[in-house]
């Protein structure tokens, strides 16, 4: 007989069922690729139990996607895209997840998002070099084209914008989204951290499609509230945790020290061959790659908060929004304080933020109450307090190698603010 389905045992939500051309899609090269990706970038090197994957991650959010798509009784066509959209929406992902991602966006003006959709279009292979002739499998886009599932449409709904039926794209990208409710759930259960819980049945129990948007019953007000409060403690607690966000930095800066590097050509690569190829590429690249292997970290030199800065002070820290200010600024401090290049590095995280999360600011949701729809701010003051929420803790710090870090702590508040 042959096989129509597979079962997936997964820690999340126990036993996954996967059916028609999701089964084709999960042995494409792209999706597997992502066992080698992980979900959490370096956050294991604080939470040791964080070593789970996109992979797993992407299956869940499928998954919550297939039992959102059966509540809400949408069509089996919309079902497939759906379901689709959901499995492949992080494909285009490179190394240890965002990490690298800033660079992308500073070479070419684009992100994985961007490369998810050359994916499922054709237009762009998920290969290195020669591997293709090793690979049996056929692609994605092959397979939704076998499938006759639409590929533009799967991308719409991966962007948030499919053209005729709004609350398609809302199920992938909002406030209440799969992708948001599985990473969450997902996050905090292998960090071990207690934000990320979430009653994910009376969730999906509450929500609805009310004029083509996706919306909520009115009873399902508090489960929102505690989605939003468990994002907000996410992204302070572990997705910007200091220390998680340190080796994140230190690997960005030995691929950005390669004369003339390709990051389309590392970002094919897995977390693994990444680090074995920065380490052939120079002192410095061997350097970082090391101390991130034995976890030998550079340190916080220096932080400073919003609530730190007067008017002055945050127009000088917003002049460093700029890259190419924000490196000349780390070479001077490299000279001033007699530090090899590319030992002080100077992070301002809010605009990577907001370009890798735009949902972080997204707390509303219509919620229907005796047939009229009303905002959330209607019916509870979290998600106006979310929304005035600074995360994470720091607009500008400082980092470099122990040695150095008492000499830069004592001066460097006069050298960037005098």
């Amino acid at each position: 007989m042959v096989e129509t389905h597979k079962i997936v045992r997964d820690p999340i939500h126990g036993d996954i069922k996967i059916t028609g051309c999701l089964v084709d899609l999960l042995e494409t090269p792209e999706v597997q690729r992502l066992h080698n990706i992980k979900q959490l970038g370096f956050a294991h090197l604080v939470f040791p139990g964080a070593h789970h994957t996109r992979f797993e991650h992407s299956l869940g959010s499928s998954m919550i996607a297939s039992q959102i798509a059966d509540i809400l009784a949408l069509k089996e066509t919309e079902k497939t895209l759906l379901t689709c959209a959901a499995q492949l929406h992080d494909i285009g992902h490179g190394p240890f997840s965002h990490t690298l991602e800033s660079i992308l966006l500073q070479r070419f003006g684009v992100d994985h998002v961007d490369l998810t959709e050359t994916l499922i279009l054709g237009k762009y292979a998920v290969f290195e070099g020669n591997e293709r002739q090793f690979i049996t499998a056929p692609s994605v886009h092959e397979i939704l084209e076998k499938h006759e599932v639409n590929k533009k449409e799967i991308v719409a709904i991966i962007r948030g914008e499919p053209s005729k039926k709004p609350y398609l794209g809302q199920l992938l990208n909002s406030t209440i989204d799969v992708d948001q409710l599985d990473y969450l759930m997902r996050d905090a259960y292998y960090t071990g951290v207690a934000y990320g819980m979430i009653d994910l049945q009376r969730l999906l129990r509450t929500m609805m499609i009310y004029k083509g948007n996706l919306a909520m019953m009115r009873k399902g007000v508090s489960v929102v509230e505690n989605i939003l409060m468990a994002r907000a403690l996410m992204y302070s607690s572990v997705y910007y945790h200091k220390t998680v966000r340190i080796p994140e930095l230190m690997l960005s800066k030995a691929l950005e020290e390669i004369p003339d590097a390709e990051p389309f050509e590392f970002f094919r690569m897995t977390d693994a061959e990444i680090m074995v190829s920065l380490k052939t590429m120079g002192r410095f690249q061997q350097e970082i790659i090391t101390r991130l292997k034995y976890r030998d970290l550079f340190k916080q030199a220096y932080t400073v908060s919003l609530f730190d800065l007067d008017k002055e002070g945050l127009k000088i820290v917003k002049q460093f929004e700029d890259v190419s200010h924000r490196r000349n600024k780390e070479q001077e401090l490299e000279d001033i304080f007699g530090i090899p290049k590319g030992h002080i590095i100077i992070d301002i995280p809010r605009p990577e933020l907001l370009r890798a999360e735009p949902r972080i600011n997204n707390t509303d949701i219509q919620v229907i109450d005796r047939d009229h729809a009303k905002s959330l701010d209607d019916f509870t003051p979290i998600a106006k307090a979310i929304r005035s929420r600074i995360a994470p803790d720091w607009v500008l710090m400082i980092i470099s190698d122990e040695k150095y870090r008492k000499s830069i702590s004592r001066k460097i508040q006069r050298i960037l603010f005098s």
